[in-house]
């Protein structure tokens, strides 16, 4: 059947009609015309796969990574830098109406974390949607360090290992194996198996704009250093010129953004669920030496509305989003600036949304931290609407 491809769906898919039901088809771009096979019927829509591309798009590349029809990492790797970036921006401006800037990162090998599964003694990735493994030799996202590691991983015996986690910063390497196993010999020198030390250190160190970062296994980390540092600067250029005093620091992880801003402002308290997190964030508090932070553990919800006279909410959220007391509480204390940084611009929207009667959008910028899939990090900067921006 061949269909016309109309434009992008939100999640890099091509969007056609076929007897005027919206059609979505993976791989596909504007401007293409394809033979296609429907592979799924709902009463509002189609989704279909290519089966040959007639007229392809200027911005169609050949994909490099052999894994990638099944591999379900990457959604980009068929198109240009150009397409991906038009994307990402005009995602931004049709969900929130804006970008004011696009702040790009290397293009490939950029991801300093990886989880790998095991299965039948091969290591890879899940194919897209199921539990099948796509054994991989080697994946274009990732930092060469954990290519390296993943090569050594493929001859050693794995029949009882379930999972996989390499962490790097590019010269130290991070290993915790997780199975039923009771010990394991690699030539790695730092080694935690079923979250128990069993070689060196359980922990890899970052250093950002002179600060240095313990960052232990299980705690999270942005994955793209330089997307990282990029809203290190987008933060910096916000406050530096801002007189500054309570600041709150919500899904604080390890610490890092408060920690960066720490010279900046006069009193900061960090909320973060993770345990080993806060352990982690009171550790590089310590190492640090910083006086003006404390770190609480437990979740945003239960502690919010315990704090007032808030200068600057600094918000990193998981994919879902704020919940409704804590929109709740912002309504109420109504801080003077607002930082909200998002990796799902859908809950980002609703939230936005939510916190309009209170505060204006300053800035919308893009951080592209996620070099070839259709994710992209948001840093929103808010002023009250009764506040000098």
């Amino acid at each position: 059947m061949e269909i016309e491809i109309i434009k992008f769906d939100h999640f890099g898919r091509g969007i056609g009609y076929i007897n005027n039901k919206i059609i979505f088809v993976k791989r596909a771009l504007p401007k293409e015309i394809v033979d296609i096979k429907i592979t799924k019927e709902k009463s509002k829509f189609y989704e279909g796969k290519i089966i040959n591309i007639k007229k392809a798009n200027d911005n169609r590349i050949e994909s490099i990574c052999p894994y990638y029809d099944k591999c379900g990492g990457c959604d980009f790797l068929h198109i240009n830098e150009k397409l991906e970036n038009e994307f990402k921006i005009n995602k931004a401006k049709e969900l929130l109406g804006r970008c004011d800037n696009y702040y790009e990162t290397e293009n490939m090998n950029y991801r300093n974390k990886v989880t790998l599964h095991i299965k039948d003694n091969q290591i890879g990735f899940y194919e897209e949607g199921t539990n099948n493994l796509i054994p991989i030799d080697y994946c274009y996202l990732l930092k060469n360090k954990i290519n390296d590691v993943i090569k050594v991983l493929k001859n050693i015996d794995k029949k009882d290992i379930k999972e996989i986690i390499i962490k790097t910063n590019g010269y130290d390497v991070l290993i915790n194996i997780k199975g039923n196993i009771d010990s394991i010999n690699l030539p790695y020198d730092n080694v935690v198996l079923n979250n128990k030390l069993i070689k060196g250190k359980d922990y890899i160190e970052e250093i950002i704009n002179g600060k240095v970062f313990k960052v232990t296994s299980n705690a999270f980390f942005q994955v793209n250093k330089e997307g990282l540092l990029h809203i290190n600067e987008i933060i910096e250029r916000f406050i530096k010129d801002k007189s500054i005093n309570k600041v709150l620091d919500l899904y604080s992880g390890i610490g890092l953004w408060g920690i960066l801003i720490s010279d900046y402002v006069n009193d900061i308290t960090m909320i973060e669920i993770n345990k080993e997190s806060c352990n982690n964030a009171r550790v590089n508090i310590k190492n640090n030496d910083i006086k003006n932070i404390k770190v609480i553990n437990g979740k945003v919800e239960d502690y919010i509305d315990r704090f007032n006279d808030i200068d600057l909410v600094i918000t990193d959220p998981p994919r879902c989003g704020l919940d409704k007391k804590t929109i709740n509480y912002f309504k109420n204390i109504r801080s003077k600036y607002f930082i909200y940084i998002s990796c799902d611009m859908y809950t980002l929207k609703r939230d936005l949304k939510e916190l309009g009667d209170i505060y204006d959008i300053k800035e919308i910028n893009l951080v592209n931290m996620f070099k070839r899939t259709y994710h992209v990090e948001t840093v929103c900067l808010l002023c009250r609407k009764t506040v000098d921006k």
